[in-house]
């Protein structure tokens, strides 16, 4: 009986995966590769870039955008049960974009993987927002201040906006532009630096909300935080 691994490969650049990353990925024969719609996935162009998967099984696990609680469920026991199948020969990793413990598709298949009696490891990787923090080179806190990582479909993204210390803010899909909006009305567009596409080669950081004149891409962080930390740095 095999082993899921669950391998963090970190925010992009192919350089900020794991010494530990890259030992999993060579000794693993199948690869498991989530993506959605059937479109390619950033994770495995990342890892191809440091392992060579020549002789590797990649196996695509398909996940719905969907917001159906009932049919992401069965979606979930699907990818599971395939997964517990391939297991059953050998170990299997599967990829995951930044670090495998924050917002990761990993999270719907492992439990599953383990109830059903697995072994399951993950692997640590670099988070899109240290990674965003290391490209401003900004420290994201200090001494006794507050991080908080806030998802923008949060409970209450206003609310979430007013908390102390340094907010990030995450999975804004295509509603960049109504964050923008309510960054601004808040007066902390001062206090906003914005990274879209760390690490990759497309890579753009705002200092200035004003300057961005194009829809930002799904991998796009906003870091608020106090104006008297921008200006130490």
């Amino acid at each position: 009986m095999g082993k899921l691994y669950g391998v963090s490969v970190g925010a992009g650049d192919p350089q900020l995966m794991t010494l530990k990353a890259v030992d999993i990925l060579e000794k693993c024969r199948v690869i498991a590769v989530p993506r959605t719609m059937g479109e390619s996935t950033m994770a495995l162009s990342i890892v191809e870039k440091v392992v060579d998967l020549s002789s590797k099984r990649v196996i695509y696990m398909d996940f719905l955008m969907t917001n159906d609680s009932e049919s992401l469920e069965r979606s979930y026991a699907e990818l599971a049960e395939r997964l517990c199948a391939l297991l059953e020969i050998e170990d299997v990793a599967f990829l995951t974009l930044g670090d495998i413990s924050v917002y990761s598709t990993f999270g719907y298949i492992g439990n599953r993987i383990k109830k059903e009696g697995y072994d399951v490891e993950l692997c640590a990787g670099v988070t899109s927002f240290c990674a965003a923090a290391a490209a401003i080179g900004e420290s994201l806190c200090l001494g006794s201040e507050e991080l908080h990582i806030i998802p923008f479909n949060c409970s209450d993204i206003e609310k979430a906006l007013e908390l102390c210390g340094t907010k990030v803010i995450m999975k804004t899909g295509r509603k960049s532009a109504e964050l923008i909006d309510l960054i601004n009305a808040k007066g902390l567009s001062s206090c906003t630096i914005v990274v879209s596409d760390c690490g990759l080669d497309s890579e753009r950081i705002y200092t200035s909300l004003d300057d961005i004149d194009a829809e930002l891409g799904y991998f796009t962080i906003f870091i608020v935080t106090d104006r008297e930390k921008f200006d130490e740095a």
